[in-house]
Parts: structure tokens; sequence; C-alpha cells
């Protein structure tokens, strides 16, 4: 071997020494098919989590908490060697002027690289909605940077309304809320104030922000879900607004003219926060909207044509050149919903409408979406009660429905879901839950799950519930981050970024699957930075793997080819070049110890054989010389 070969070598088995050693002192390891309740440091918070963020962009999710009287806000900070959360107090934000805080969201506002936060609240028994916008140093905390114009009780979202990928808002100004000609949506719109001198905003250090008109819109519903998220098909996020009244929503479409109108459609009675997610996984984002105070969840899917891949291909799919093409046809048909009752599962239990001892704009729990084993299809996490005096989280699992189909021409496949008893009883011990979020708590692509309760002194704690279930089905971990020519941060992450691949299961079909990141930011939201998508069982690379930004500047969408599954995947998509740049990080494997001493094993047995060999070798050159000798002298004689 040349000594380049030696160093590759070493550095392999450093690498999966480290490794080994990392995983030797994994604080989360049990033997059972499970959840466990485990502790990672939130035992003396007494808050309301808000929203995460990574404040210090160390690839580690933070938590962003209400204080009890709601005039704090809070940062834990994640810790990787011990594997828990602690209160950095010196980062906390307080309110002054008697503000309640009522919401948080963190992103990149001034594009610096650093995480900030505008955090949303109001005065007692007031509907005027402040916001005060906070700048991250990414080190030591946040400095208070001004107050945004005030906004009705319909709190405003996050959106990105030009395309420039910097972070805006929509919703309905304050001060002209009594104006009759005035229209009913506003843009607060985030404009940089210091170009280069060849008045590029890309290296623009500061921003300000502007209040632009918004005609026809509908005024958005208090409280309201709307969402910034890709639903014509074409990986540009589209705004979904649920309307005043909760009975209808709109869709506007994003396109190089701006947001167009598309069309409005009706909600169910009683209808409460609207979810989004690839239900079917045929590449299109569907509604799942609960009946608050009832037992039903109704799933809308969405009218696209399916591509034409795998197992869909039939006379009416749609032949496409790339995964990201958009379908005019799209839509949502309210009557063709597919309903899941609740009460079948568990009897007489309905949907929590409410949380307890939390003042100001606050919106009932939603349902929360996400794959926690891994087979490609999300699941169902919801806040159920029974009487006036217990409510806990349930679990529901994502099955298939052998000839069940949904949609006008029965062209979609539908999912059943079946409630998960097994395994679940640290879930189910939590009596008093007011609502939950779906969290990575060790970086290895699992879906765990954060709870947050009432103790039985009626105060506020968070729960971590640890996701043991075994499963041998594959992800990816992606998070798209804007960014600058000059500037690559990990702290900032695009709100309403899409995410589509192709890939090939292990039956050898094609099929295409959508996740959105951070589609929905007002009333608490509790999306996490990264996206995880389960991507099922799998022998191949993902053959396509797809990832549309917010830019109206170059090109919005990329595709990237030969991805790894189980890596965590971070794309920097730059608005005004191709230049787009991707990061791959592999996870650990709980078998690398083992894969380890294969190797050291292997390699020992083969350097025994090859040293045998050797000496063999030279044995028989020996004998074979000395019988050549002897030839000579005979020959001689």
């Amino acid at each position: 071997m040349h000594n380049l070969d030696w160093l590759r070598l070493g550095a392999s088995l450093l690498i999966l020494l480290d490794s080994a050693l990392g995983l030797s002192g994994n604080k989360f390891r049990f033997k059972l098919d499970q959840l466990y309740e485990v502790g990672i440091g939130l035992e003396n918070l007494r808050g309301t989590p808000a929203a995460f963020g990574d404040f210090n962009g160390d690839h580690h999710t933070d938590l962003f908490v209400i204080s009890s009287d709601q005039k704090t806000v809070e940062l834990w900070q994640w810790q990787k060697r011990e594997k828990n959360f602690v209160h950095t107090q010196d980062a906390d934000i307080h309110m002054d002027n008697g503000i309640l805080v009522s919401n948080v969201i963190p992103g990149d506002f001034d594009m610096d690289g650093n995480l900030d936060l505008l955090v949303q609240g109001s005065k007692k028994s007031s509907s005027e909605v402040k916001m005060m916008l906070y700048l991250g140093d990414g080190a030591s905390g946040f400095q208070a940077a001004g107050e945004l114009p005030s906004a009705t009780s319909a709190l405003p979202f996050a959106f990105d309304y030009d395309g420039t990928e910097r972070v805006d808002f929509l919703g309905v100004s304050w001060d002209q809320r009594d104006n009759a000609t005035a229209p009913p949506t506003w843009v607060w719109s985030n404009v940089p104030v210091s170009p280069d001198a060849n008045g590029n905003e890309d290296d623009a250090k500061q921003s300000t922000v502007q209040k632009r008109r918004r005609d026809a819109m509908c005024t958005p519903a208090s409280p309201h879900s709307s969402a910034f998220i890709d639903l014509n098909g074409d990986c540009l996020a589209d705004l979904f607004i649920v309307c005043d009244g909760n009975e209808e929503y709109q869709i506007w479409t994003n396109s190089e003219l701006g947001f167009v109108y598309s069309q409005t459609g009706k909600l169910p009675s009683g209808a409460g926060p609207v979810s989004f997610a690839d239900m079917n996984a045929d590449g299109s984002m569907d509604l799942v909207i609960p009946i608050l105070a009832k037992s039903q969840i109704y799933v809308l899917y969405n009218q696209q044509r399916p591509l034409c891949v795998g197992m869909r291909k039939h006379e009416n799919c749609r032949k496409f050149k790339r995964i990201c093409e958009d379908d005019p046809g799209f839509g949502f048909s309210l009557p063709d919903a597919h309903i899941i009752d609740i009460s079948t599962m568990w009897h007489a239990e309905v949907l929590l409408d409410s949380l307890s001892d939390f003042q100001g704009h606050v919106a009932p729990p939603a349902v929360r979406l996400g794959d926690f084993n891994l087979d490609g299809y999300p699941d169902i996490a919801i806040v159920t009660k029974k009487g006036s005096s217990e409510s806990r989280v349930r679990l529901l699992r994502s099955v298939s429905c052998e000839g069940c189909k949904a949609g006008k021409d029965g062209l979609l496949d539908r999912r059943d879901y079946k409630a998960v008893t097994d395994g679940v009883a640290a879930l189910e011990q939590l009596k008093h839950v007011q609502d939950l979020a779906f969290f990575d708590i060790d970086g290895t692509g699992t879906l765990d799950i954060l709870v947050y309760y009432l103790d039985s002194t009626g105060k506020k704690r968070t729960g971590a519930i640890y996701n043991n279930f075994f499963t041998d089905a594959f992800f990816i971990k992606a998070i798209a981050c804007p960014t600058s020519k000059h500037i690559r941060s990990y702290s900032g992450y695009m709100s309403g970024a899409t995410f589509k691949y192709l890939l090939v299961s292990d039956s050898g079909q094609k099929h295409v699957a959508q996740s959105a990141q951070a589609p929905q930011t007002a009333y608490r939201a509790l999306f996490t930075p990264y996206t995880v998508i389960g991507i099922g069982r799998t022998n191949n690379y993902i053959e396509d793997f797809s990832v549309g930004s917010t830019s109206a500047l170059g090109e919005h969408e990329r595709s990237f080819e030969g991805l790894v599954p189980n890596s965590n995947v971070v794309i920097f998509p730059l608005n005004t070049t191709k230049d787009w740049r991707l990061e791959l990080y592999m996870n650990r494997s709980e078998s690398t110890p083992y894969i380890l001493a294969t190797l050291l094993s292997s390699m020992v047995l083969l350097a025994i054989t090859v040293v045998t060999l050797g000496i063999l070798e030279r044995k028989a050159d020996k004998h074979e010389k000395q019988r050549a000798l002897h030839a000579i002298n005979f020959d001689a004689l």
C-alpha cells in the first residue's frame, strides 16, 4: 500500500473509533419496543413552549419558552455532550409596559447569519398586537431593534412577499382597522436599507419594515391557521389564508407575477387549526382539519393528478420532466373528505378545544403530523379530553387501505388510521396535556415528542417522550437556510421551503412524496427548523431530491441526485445565482461499534493471511533457489 492509502485507512479507522466511542456513552439506550419518558433538563421549566430555533448555529435545536406569567421569552439551549436543555438566563427577553407574550417567531430577519426573534403580544384585554423585533448575536443573547407597526388580533404570520428570501409578514393593520376604504390585508415588508455600491441588496446589513397594501385578499380569521406552503406542486410556496368567520379559505398561488388568486374553498363546520402534510405520499400537500370539541378529523386530499411514476402510471396520470411541476387543476373537495372518527378508537373522547392558563391570543391545539415510524406516510398525534378533567395525547398510525380511493375521479390513494395502543404507556400516563410537538431529541432522525401539560397542582410542565419503536426504514433530515453571497449560517431557516423526492422502494416501485419546512408561524405553531422525512424501506440512493426556495430571482428550485438515506441535508439557496450549496452529514449508526469490530477482525485475519502466505512464499523461493543451485552443481560435475 502507498503512504496515501495508509493515511486514508487510518482516517477511516479514527472516524469509526470516534463514532463507536461516542455511541458507547449514548444517554438514550433502551431495550423494549416502546415509548419512554426521559429527562432532558426541562424538569424546572414552568412556561409554555413557543418555538424552536438554532440560536448559536451548532446544528442543534434550541427551545424558546414563554414564561408562566407571559412577560418573558426564555432561551433553553441544547447541550450536545450532556444531551439536555439548559436555561440561558442571560439571553432572556423581558417585556415592559404590561405586554403579555402570545407568540414567538424565529428567523434571520436582517440576513446577518444569526437567529433573531419577533415577539408578538398585547396588553391585557386589548386586541392590539404589538410586534417587537430582537436581533441575535449567536452567542450571548438578543438586542432590541425596535417595534413594528401594530396588527389586530389575527396574528401576522411569516412569508416571503417579493421573493427576496427575507422574512415578511402578512396580517391586518391596526391603524387601518376602521378605514372602510383600506384593504383588509397588509404586508409588513422586510426591506434592506444598505445596498452595496453597485446597488446589490445581497450584502445589506440592516433592514427596515415597510407596510404595503394587499388588495382583494380576505381578512384572516382570529385565530387562524394560515400557511405559506406549496399547494400546486411547483415547489414554490403559495398562500393559504383562513378567512374571517372560519368558514372559508383562500389560496393565492406564487408566480413570476407575485401572488395570484387561485380559488376559495369551504371549511367544515366547527373547524379547528388546519395542518398540512402529504398524507398519501403522492407528491402533493393535503389538508388535515380537526372538528373542535367533537371526535372527527377531516382529511382533504389534494386533487392534483398523480405524477406518472410507479403504481400511479395510468391514462389519467400526469407526465412530467421535473417532479416540481405545477398542476393548475389542484384543489380540495370537502364532500370528498376522508373522515377519521376518534370515538371508534377511544370511547367518549373528543378533541381538546382550548388551552388552560394562557392569556391573550391563543388557538386550540392543532393536529400534529409526523412520520414517527419513518414508513413514508405521516402519522397523527392529537390531544383528546374526556369529561372536564382529563386530557391525553393519542397517536394514530397511518396504514394502507387496499382499494380505497379518494377524489372526484377516484385517482387518489386513501390511507386509514389505527390507534397506537402498544408501547405508549409513558405517553398516556400524562393526564392533563395541553399541547405537544414532534421533536428529534438526540438527532438520530427519529421523531420523539415534547408534551406540554399541567401537573396535579396545576403548574405548567414540559415532558419528553423518547421514541424507541424499532424500525428498519430510512429518513432524510433536511433544512433550507436563507443566505447571501458572503454569509452562510445554520441558524436562519426558510419558512415555506419545499422538499420533494423520487426514489425506488424495496419492492422496485418508484414514488414521489413532498414535505414542507415550517409553513406556519402564528399561534405557537411549534415547527422545528429541520424537516424529518420518512422514506420507508429502500435499497437505493434517493434518485431525485428537489428543493424549492421562495426566491423570485434566478431559479427557485434545484434537484440533487444520489443522496444517501439516513443523512442530514443542509441546503443554502442563493437567490441570484444557480450556485446553490448542499451539505450532507451522515448520522452515526448504532451498529458502528460492531462494524468497527468486524473491520478490525477482518484486517487482523487478512494480515495473518498475508504474513503466512509471505512466509510460505519465501520458503518456496528458498527451496527453488536451492534446487536450482543443486542442478548447476550437478551439471558442473
